[in-house]
């Protein structure tokens, strides 16, 4: 075992022996040529992936201040005199990895946020083949790959992979050990962008990012047991009178005949929360008093429609990506497209259609007193022959309404397109 441990490390030269085991390591190349290396980076842990090392002679410095990996203030930097030894026979005690685990719901608020990458926890429900790209900020092609994930909420995130990382993701092994179980994946070392088009927020992966494979913690397990969770299907009668206090955050599903559509179908946006903006002199400021953003809006989805059985009728709210998957168009192209005030074909064509949702009672139900439900997810659109793209669904896969013509079901494993087709923060060192 070492002399020291990092927590008690301080800047400046350092010649004790620091066992560490290599976490993560990664080469950053120059952007417009691959062949030039910039810098190697590791993140190491003490008793605490990879092999286990006995360092010494090295400096300690300040951190970086920009893209931590981790939430330490100190890095520490190799000299020609470092020495570096393998440990052979490694403690017991030794984690294999740390995290910092960003919520998806949470991520816009980590949009300008540059201090540190960011980690987050899903259930992968789509992988896309890894095709060749060429970025506008690069000379050469390289490789691209998107992995779609969900949380507990049913809410969905893509995740970029580039270059090396695109290609040596195990999306075939994945998607095949998918077909039994759930598989979480935990990524880490990625950036949030930001796509105001859409009104939705991604991660970028490139060299600083790995991931971490239905890994032994807590968070895993938790969202496992939520993927194999049931949600109860419900007329509309039977959600419409519950007590929104008593039933804050619970799901349901029902089918629904779409028969009303608000003529108001998106808003002006802020770019970092999603919340609405209101005029701010020359420019708009963000209603959310916790974000107070100002700056130029971003249009998004929000398509208010009546809907319901033959037990009665309700309002549904569908916000940005859920509306999006539903009218098959970017906002920024309808409103382009499109008169003010008026309605698009492409969202009138939505009338008299039947869907399945998983829906809850909105946050402005409350306030308001105006009963409406979010839709989280579209599990399904009923006697459709060209199925719009899914949302992934939560809950059992085996959990359908009785015969009520064809259903074109949310898988619950992830889906893969072959080479052939062409298709708040939580803390943990483990």
């Amino acid at each position: 075992m070492g002399d020291i441990l990092i927590g008690a490390l301080m800047v400046g030269d350092c010649s004790d022996c620091l066992c560490v085991r290599a976490s993560r390591i990664w080469e950053f190349n120059d952007l417009h040529d691959e062949t030039k290396l910039l810098h190697t980076d590791l993140v190491l842990l003490d008793e605490e992936e990879g092999r286990v090392y006995n360092l010494s002679f090295f400096q300690v410095k300040k951190a970086n201040r920009l893209y931590k990996p981790v939430q330490n203030d100190i890095m520490i930097s190799f000299t020609r005199w470092t020495t570096v030894e393998e440990v052979v026979e490694i403690p017991p005690a030794f984690p294999e990895f740390t995290y910092s685990l960003t919520p998806i719901e949470k991520l816009p608020s980590v949009l300008d946020n540059k201090e540190y990458f960011t980690d987050v926890l899903g259930a992968v429900t789509k992988i896309s083949d890894a095709l060749p790209l060429r970025p506008k900020s690069q000379q050469v092609d390289t490789m691209k790959r998107t992995v779609t994930v969900c949380d507990e909420s049913g809410a969905s995130l893509d995740v970029t992979l580039w270059g090396e990382r695109a290609t040596s993701f195990p999306a075939e092994q994945l998607h095949k050990d998918g077909q039994h179980s759930p598989q979480i994946v935990i990524f880490v070392g990625t950036l949030v962008r930001g796509y105001a088009g859409a009104g939705t927020i991604s991660l970028s992966g490139g060299s600083s990012c790995k991931w971490y494979i239905n890994p032994d913690v807590p968070e895993a397990k938790n969202l496992i047991a939520s993927c194999t969770r049931s949600t109860e299907h419900k007329k509309v009668s039977d959600i419409k009178y519950l007590h929104p206090f008593k039933n804050k955050k619970v799901e349901w599903l029902v089918t629904v005949k779409i028969m009303k559509i608000d003529k108001s179908w998106w808003y002006e946006s802020c770019k970092k929360c999603f919340r609405t903006t209101r005029p701010h002199g020359n420019t708009y400021k963000c209603s959310n008093p916790t974000c107070s953003t100002i700056g130029a809006p971003s249009p998004r989805y929000k398509l208010v429609i009546i809907a319901g059985d033959e037990t009665g009728d309700t309002e549904f709210v569908m916000f940005g990506r859920i509306a999006l998957r539903i009218i098959k168009k970017t906002v920024d192209a309808l409103i382009a497209n499109n008169p003010s005030g008026f309605i698009p074909d492409e969202i009138t064509s939505l009338l008299e259609k039947v869907f399945i949702f998983n829906v809850c009672f909105t946050e402005n139900t409350i306030s308001s007193g105006n009963v409406s439900f979010q839709v989280n997810t579209i599990v399904a659109e009923i006697g459709d022959r060209n199925p719009v793209p899914l949302t992934p669904a939560m809950q059992d896969k085996d959990s359908r309404l009785p015969s009520e013509g064809p259903v074109t079901e949310s898988p619950i494993v992830p889906t893969y397109s072959t080479p052939e087709a062409q298709q708040s923060t939580t803390k943990k060192r483990i």
